[in-house]
């Protein structure tokens, strides 16, 4: 008796229209596979992978980079924000970092990096105002907000290449070129302020504390979500971190001068 249960099953499983079949408990392996000799509309019953993939949400079928856009508000990546001012200039090669006493040819970085940061408050508001990449309409049509972690750029923080990059290493490796007493006394304090910024974590440290995964976009949200926040919010980020790269400047500057480098 229970034979024949199974093979009428079966061959219902073949010949009954789709409806039926969603109505019995079909074999457990016909819901992987269907049968040899099934009919298209058993066959329409099994789910396919493309139609499983065609089910998934948008953000799970693209890259990690689109899906970020998609989930972050605007549909735009990071990468499509750019500064107005352009970013930091291109003031020729940049020396490469060595060990021991640096040449005077390495400690051109610093001249260059004490350059751009003087670039940067001559052209602050241009600079710390990004706006959707390419975008030639009006600001407000543009995306454009004020955003201070491009200041990153011209401090060393985000490559490599950036003249600044590892300077506090470099400021103590040219610390032997000093001579006098009361020299070394004066670039021995610059020093110790200038690392003591990197140790802090950075001249933009107090943003990352309030938005570690913060983008161009969310971090105005973030500040308008906030009581008190908004555009004040904002521009009271953007006014402590212009302070905080013009006393970086003059840090860099005593260290220059007690070196003797040559700034154009």
């Amino acid at each position: 008796m229970h034979r024949s249960v199974v093979l009428l099953v079966l061959l219902l499983e073949v010949i009954a229209p789709v409806t039926a079949l969603q109505q019995l408990p079909a074999p457990r392996r016909a819901s992987v596979l269907p049968l040899p000799h099934a009919s298209p509309s058993s066959r329409a019953a099994t789910t396919s992978r493309r139609a499983l993939i065609a089910a998934l949400p948008v953000p799970f079928l693209v890259g990690p980079r689109t899906a970020y856009a998609a989930v972050t508000g605007g549909g735009f990546e990071k990468e499509q924000f750019v500064s107005r001012g352009g970013g930091p200039p291109a003031l020729g090669e940049v020396p490469k970092l060595t060990k021991g006493e640096p040449s005077d040819r390495e400690l051109q970085r610093l001249a260059l990096g004490y350059k751009r940061l003087k670039y940067l408050l001559a052209n602050w508001e241009a600079e710390t105002t990004v706006c959707i990449r390419g975008c030639k309409g009006k600001y407000e049509n543009c995306g454009c907000t004020r955003d201070p972690l491009v200041v990153q750029a011209y401090m060393g923080y985000k490559s490599m290449n950036d003249p600044l990059f590892r300077a506090g290493d470099l400021m103590l490796r040219a610390s032997s070129r000093i001579e006098s007493d009361e020299d070394f006394e004066v670039y021995n304090t610059a020093m110790e302020r200038w690392n003591n910024k990197a140790d802090s974590g950075n001249v933009m440290a107090y943003v990352s504390r309030r938005a570690p995964t913060c983008s161009h976009l969310c971090c105005v949200r973030w500040g308008e979500a906030n009581p008190g926040g908004g555009q004040d919010e904002i521009a009271r980020y953007l006014e402590k971190s212009r302070k905080e790269v013009v006393e970086s400047a003059e840090i860099l500057k005593t260290i220059i001068d007690c070196l003797g480098i040559k700034v154009d």
